[in-house]
């Protein structure tokens, strides 16, 4: 479809400027505040000397934002916007756009409007801009019966996984009709098919910390896996709890580089949260990574609430820079407090580039070269 370029306010969702957060306002040359900006699910991937954002925003409509630097969205394209009619024209959640073998996929959650026939779905871009067209490549199939393809089960927040030559889809999904999350992977024979049946992981509910509300009495929910591939390892960073409650925390399974992702067995599972609420951050949760633009330090975005009660519709989204422990394993440390200023990426004030101290937000742009 052919991009549309709508004002900053025509979207639900968009950054809050002026709507009280210290974050949001002009920045001393260096550094930032977190909260960001308000929304939920942040995913970031950084690509030629630019930071390409996905987002669900007004009409459930697909947008892909360019910016210069990391903690600014910069300037935003719908790239997609769902049929009227059909599997996926409405609760629109959780798009991540990936490069994946030289092209730009976008993975997104949706329904017909009912939760419970939420599935995973593909976009395709045309060309090798991620603001530029996509075409749309269907439903990805999740559940138990690829040969017939029958009984395709509830998905979200699905990413994709690229390990010894071999693709595979990692999502979070139902085992039937009951409301009961756990993580899946399934292999890929290219980005847009799935070409076994799914294996579940590993069990949701090993630990109180995994349960809604922290209640042993609740049920297990694991959804949001990131990847992280480092040390000879792949982490899977996945969120639990409920991601409305203030006890939504991030785990972490692992399993070794050479390792088998469709056996369970293959998989261990940390014994502690990995990344949790403090006294003033909370709800903190569905993460990704990326790195500074000089490729020296590794940064998390993560989404938290601004209140201590259940509820969706205060959640921010927040950046921070995490480190290794000589283990090997990531050391996110703490939800940085809110509006306590953070040092910038690594080399974010590259020649040839305007800086978030230089333009409004929504309108970073290439500038020559002095």
């Amino acid at each position: 479809m052919a991009r549309l370029t709508l004002p900053a306010d025509a979207f639900h969702g968009a950054p809050a400027w002026g709507s009280g957060f210290r974050g949001l306002e002009a920045e001393p040359l260096g550094s930032f505040l977190n909260p960001l900006y308000r929304g939920a699910d942040p995913w970031v991937i950084r690509h030629d000397g630019w930071y390409y954002s996905c987002a669900a925003g007004w009409g459930n409509r697909l947008e892909v934002w360019k910016s210069s630097t990391l903690t600014r969205r910069g300037e935003r394209q719908v790239v997609w916007a769902p049929p009227r009619v059909g599997w996926n024209r409405a609760q629109v959640w959780a798009p991540e756009l990936h490069r994946v073998r030289g092209r730009w996929y976008i993975y997104y959650a949706a329904s017909d409007g009912y939760n419970v026939n939420h599935r995973m779905g593909v976009l395709e871009s045309t060309t090798d801009d991620p603001q530029g067209s996509f075409v749309d490549r269907g439903m990805l199939y999740t559940g138990d019966h690829l040969r017939s393809g029958r009984r395709s089960r509830w998905a979200i927040d699905g990413t994709v996984l690229d390990l010894n030559d071999q693709l595979y889809f990692i999502w979070s999904g139902w085992e039937d009709h009951r409301d009961v999350q756990h993580l899946y992977v399934a292999r890929m024979s290219d980005p847009c098919t799935i070409s076994s049946d799914r294996v579940r992981i590993c069990p949701n509910n090993c630990h109180p910390w995994e349960r809604v509300g922290d209640r042993e009495w609740e049920r297990g929910l694991h959804e949001a896996p990131q990847v992280l591939v480092r040390n000879g390892r792949v982490m899977l960073i996945y969120s639990c709890s409920g991601s409305w409650q203030p006890t939504y925390k991030l785990g972490m399974l692992y399993m070794d580089q050479a390792g088998d992702p469709m056996a369970p067995h293959s998989w261990s599972k940390h014994a502690a949260p990995v990344f949790q609420s403090t006294g003033d951050v909370f709800g903190v949760g569905h993460c990704c990574f990326t790195q500074s633009p000089d490729g020296s330090e590794d940064w998390i975005l993560y989404h938290s609430k601004t209140r201590p009660w259940d509820g969706w519709s205060d959640r921010v989204v927040r950046a921070q820079k995490f480190g290794w422990r000589a283990d090997g394993f990531p050391d996110f440390g703490v939800p940085s407090p809110t509006n306590v200023r953070l040092g910038m990426p690594a080399d974010y004030s590259r020649a040839g580039l305007l800086t978030c101290a230089d333009a409004a937000p929504d309108q970073l742009t290439p500038r020559p070269a002095a």
